[in-house]
């Protein structure tokens, strides 16, 4: 049996890999991310489900590290600059 503490952290491991949610600046994250059937990852835009485009690139077959990064270049472009 798993100890509440580790359901949790599955639940959290999850909810990130799914991309998360806004942070409490109050911006909303326009873009998601998308565990795929092939150990691939998706970034998506909420609304339409469509794949998200940095330049002429689009956001799919991601390992979890890239996908994280794109995600974060999406979402908040000022932050990524830093």
């Amino acid at each position: 049996m798993n100890s509440q503490h580790e359901e949790h952290a599955l639940a959290i491991s999850v909810w990130e890999w799914e991309g998360g949610a806004p942070n409490r600046s109050g911006r909303l994250y326009q873009y998601g991310r998308r565990f795929e059937g092939d150990g691939t990852y998706t970034i998506h835009h909420v609304f339409t489900g469509e794949a998200a485009k940095i330049g002429p690139w689009k956001m799919v077959g991601l390992s979890r590290k890239n996908a994280a990064r794109a995600l974060r270049i999406l979402n908040d472009p000022q932050e990524a600059s830093d």
